[in-house]
């Protein structure tokens, strides 16, 4: 499945005419402001890459782009519906450097500013933009805003000592990471945790790429992280090293049609809540999912071995490798 298979809008549509006189004998059709096809948000343009970057630029042409995110989200406004544009690079691990491009996003950005689409533009790719951390042990990405949206990144430590990519964080007063959309994103094997949730509501984390992330896949930050209402769909766990969906705490939430691959359970060797854990949670369904392990059998890297549930869960119709599984995890 395509990582970065993103769907935009590159430029706002035009606004028609600003006054229509109606149809007559249709009460209410006219209209002294007019129809108006979209909203009064702004593209910004990022490209480190390009020969005329400049974070002094107003970052809405994309022959004078910004040089950081960071800039761009300081241009950004509370839902205007703001877009930011982040170019294309050619830092993965077999660029060339002759062909130009090379450098990739780095950066530990706050996203601070609701409403906010913050896109990967890389069409031809099946990773996405590339992203490393600034820092050792740094995190690409804190949001603490509502309604933001993230798609079309690859995300590798590129030489940092420890890299986490994706943070939806609540900061303890009034900014909540609530509402929040990862999608078409790849998280390579030297990701320590790809996404951490701690007190976010109704995210939405689809069509991801988790490849040997070195802990975690999805990870609710435990004691009292409040997590809730999460759609996870759509997503290909391949060898997490700790746990695919670490949902501890987790409640009212819906996991469906994921791949969960891990090579220790489908040898038969211990496993132990690397597929899926809810436990502490509530009220949660997982239902069409798909993983490397067989069915209960009172043996490591079973069932019941790679997952962990509570009774209020709904578990249903999983797959496992020697058929359609019907229990709850215990």
């Amino acid at each position: 499945m395509p990582a970065s298979n993103v769907n935009w809008a590159a430029n706002p549509l035009t606004r028609l005419l600003p006054f229509y006189p109606g149809q007559w004998g249709v009460r209410g059709s006219d209209s002294k402001l007019g129809l108006r096809t979209h909203t009064d948000g702004v593209v910004y343009y990022v490209n480190p890459n390009h020969p005329d970057c400049n974070d002094s630029a107003d970052g809405t042409n994309p022959d004078q782009p910004l040089v950081t995110v960071a800039q761009a989200i300081t241009r950004c406004l509370p839902f205007r519906g703001d877009v930011i544009a982040v170019m294309a690079n050619n830092s993965w691990q077999y660029g060339t450097a002759l062909d130009g491009y090379a450098l990739p996003i780095t950066e530990n950005v706050i996203i601070d500013v609701p409403g906010v689409r913050l896109v990967g533009i890389s069409p031809s790719s099946s990773t996405g933009v590339v992203w490393i951390p600034a820092t050792n042990a740094g995190t690409c990405i804190t949001v603490n805003a509502l309604d933001v949206t993230i798609e079309g990144f690859l995300f590798t430590e590129g030489g940092k000592a420890g890299a986490n990519a994706i943070a939806g964080v609540w900061n303890g007063a009034t900014a909540w990471g609530d509402n929040l959309t990862i999608r078409n994103c790849m998280f390579d094997d030297t990701i320590d945790i790809a996404i951490s949730l701690d007190f976010v509501w109704y995210a939405n984390i689809h069509h991801n790429v988790f490849w040997e992330c070195d802990a975690y896949g999805i990870y609710v930050v435990q004691p009292g992280s409040g997590v809730s209402n999460l759609i996870i769909s759509d997503n290909v766990f391949h060898d997490v090293a700790t746990s695919a969906m670490s949902l501890v705490e987790c409640s009212k939430s819906h996991i469906f049609a994921n791949s969960i691959y891990n090579s220790t359970a489908l040898g038969g060797g211990a496993a132990a809540n690397m597929g899926i854990t809810t436990a502490t949670g509530s009220e949660n369904q997982v239902y069409d999912n798909y993983f490397s392990c067989v069915l209960p059998a009172a043996a490591p890297g079973d069932w019941d071995d790679l997952n962990t549930s509570v009774a209020s869960d709904a578990w249903l119709n999983n797959h496992c490798t020697n058929g359609p599984n019907v229990t709850r995890p215990t």
